[in-house]
């Protein structure tokens, strides 16, 4: 069974594709489900959050490596500290 406003949804769209043309009805097309993933992620992340088992304060951070520039005295770079 479809929910009316699934059917609402896919009659706006046609509306668009007849008045606007096969470009705009593209567009509508893509940022519709530009937009349907964006709040199914929402919700995903919102039922993750709930469902974690974390008791407060568990947080653990995890350090992640920056690059560092080599110095090379044989080397100058332009811009660099020998500029």
């Amino acid at each position: 069974m479809v929910d009316e406003r699934t059917l609402a949804v896919a009659h706006r769209l046609e509306a668009i594709r007849t008045r606007l043309g096969a470009r705009a009805f593209r567009d509508a097309v893509g940022r519709a489900l530009h937009g349907i993933a964006s709040a199914a992620l929402a919700e995903a992340e919102r039922r993750a959050w709930r469902h974690a088992k974390r008791p407060a304060g568990s947080e653990t951070v995890v350090p992640f490596p920056l690059p560092r520039a080599r110095r090379r005295p044989s080397i100058s770079r332009p811009g660099g500290p020998d500029a």
